[in-house]
């Protein structure tokens, strides 16, 4: 199978099942709806495999790992299992970070800004419910700043056009989202209904999804442009 149809049938299949664990998450067995919840990551993860597993993905590669065993716990019952979660969850985003980090070094400090006005914003909204995590929850805050500051390195990036660009700074900014929709209904600032839940998860996992896209994309584009730099 060629590598086209490959990606055509990964991502149908993690689409099914996204599609079946929103609609079937609370009636399901939880085996059932553990493994229909980490199906469309692990289809990303078997796609960069496919693809090329090398040293440009692999802090993807690593984060989607996180990412995967953060659902897992944070399906399972129990306040431990959750945090575990959470904590599995907040490794995904540190590798992600890192991702674009070593692919990036060059400062764009003012792009920081606006990233930590909203982020900043968003901790005092939480701030009177946090009890005792006040400082878990300032530093989780941090580790998305830095998440989104460092994404937003791609503008002006010479591997990948202008529309990758923007589709991997849209795919980490709706992984901002879903966590901090998470994090109001944790909270309670906001009721923990099916909607918000379904919400959370269509922008955990399309953000993920553009995110990776985008990765592999820059990754074919620098392996060619070696390769072509190579040969002259």
């Amino acid at each position: 199978m060629n590598k086209k149809a490959l990606s055509v049938l990964f991502f149908l299949i993690g689409l099914a099942a996204a599609v079946l664990f929103n609609v079937f998450r609370h009636a399901a067995p939880l085996p059932v709806a553990v493994i229909l919840k980490v199906i469309p990551t692990a289809m990303m993860l078997a796609w960069i495999a496919a693809m090329k597993l090398d040293r440009h993905n692999a802090l993807i590669f690593v984060g989607l790992l996180f990412s995967m065993l953060g659902d897992v716990f944070m399906e399972l019952p129990g306040e431990l299992s959750f945090i575990i979660g959470i904590g599995a969850n907040t490794l995904g985003i540190v590798f992600y970070a890192l991702y674009f980090y070593f692919s990036d070094k060059s400062g764009d400090w003012i792009r920081l800004v606006p990233v930590a006005i909203v982020m900043g914003v968003f901790y005092i909204i939480l701030y009177d419910n946090l009890g005792a995590l006040k400082i878990p929850v300032l530093v989780y805050c941090a580790i998305h700043t830095v998440f989104l500051w460092r994404s937003s390195a791609r503008f002006g990036e010479r591997y990948i056009s202008v529309t990758s660009q923007w589709v991997c700074f849209i795919g980490c900014v709706c992984v901002t989202i879903s966590d901090f929709l998470l994090s109001l209904t944790i909270f309670g600032i906001i009721p923990n209904l099916d909607k918000f839940q379904v919400v959370d998860m269509i922008l955990w996992w399309s953000g993920l999804l553009m995110l990776t896209v985008t990765a592999e994309i820059r990754r074919a584009k620098v392996k060619a442009s070696v390769a072509g730099s190579a040969a002259a």
